[in-house]
């Protein structure tokens, strides 16, 4: 008799645990590193800049997502001697600095040089940039894919942008992270997904206490002691 009541009153606790595990990661949506790039991988051509200019490429997260972390700014270095260049991340104007520019080396050639900023938590919505700023006269080359234009190329400084010639892609891409979803902070007040994610995962807690309880319950009008 003891062992049959607690196998039954075990059944809804096990379910409820699990429904709380699921709707946590289904809310929040688990997605991981995606990478965004418009060029197909190889230059057929190249791009350089006076001092002082950037090339820049104007990026949209996938379709339904509003939000991401920014952990990898992607540069395919094509050649020459220069190395460093100053990378900025700029929101969905051409304008807004998302976080404090940086030098970064691109000590690879002919490859893609990967500047990590996942530890600078830089928060991205659904249009942003990548820029890269030439500390060298016309030094260093970087490639340019012209077999697909996608029209999401630029060079110029922030605010002030001009289209690649033909719409040919920079090759600059973005890698994010899209499982995150953190508070809005903007207002104070919680965007109303964020209250849900934080709301949904805690009702199915508040209900796992309350068949706790119940079960207890139960188990006492059943002359069952703990």
């Amino acid at each position: 008799m003891r062992i049959r009541m607690m196998t039954h009153s075990m059944k809804p606790l096990v379910a409820v645990f699990f429904l709380t595990i699921l709707s946590s990661y289904s809310i929040r949506g688990v997605f991981g590193a995606t990478e965004i790039a418009y060029d197909d991988g190889s230059p057929e051509t190249t791009s350089s800049l006076d001092v002082g200019m950037h090339l820049a490429v104007r990026f949209s997260l996938p379709s339904g997502m509003s939000r991401a972390k920014l952990v990898t700014a992607r540069i395919y270095k094509a050649g020459r001697s220069g190395i460093e260049m100053r990378v900025h991340i700029l929101g969905g104007n051409g304008i807004t600095e998302l976080t404090r520019p940086f030098n970064f080396s691109l000590a690879v050639e002919s490859a893609w040089n990967d500047a990590d900023v996942s530890a600078r938590n830089i928060l991205v919505s659904d249009i942003f940039y990548i820029t890269v700023e030439y500390l060298t006269y016309y030094d260093p080359l970087i490639g340019r894919d012209t077999s697909d234009p996608k029209g999401r190329s630029y060079f110029g400084r922030p605010g002030s942008w001009y289209p690649v010639d033909n719409d040919e892609n920079i090759m600059i891409r973005a890698v994010v992270d899209l499982s995150v979803m953190p508070p809005s902070t903007l207002s104070g007040t919680p965007a109303a997904e964020d209250m849900l994610i934080v709301f949904v995962p805690n009702l199915f807690l508040a209900s796992l206490v309350v068949l706790v309880l119940l079960g207890f319950v139960v188990r006492r009008r059943h002359g069952i002691e703990g």
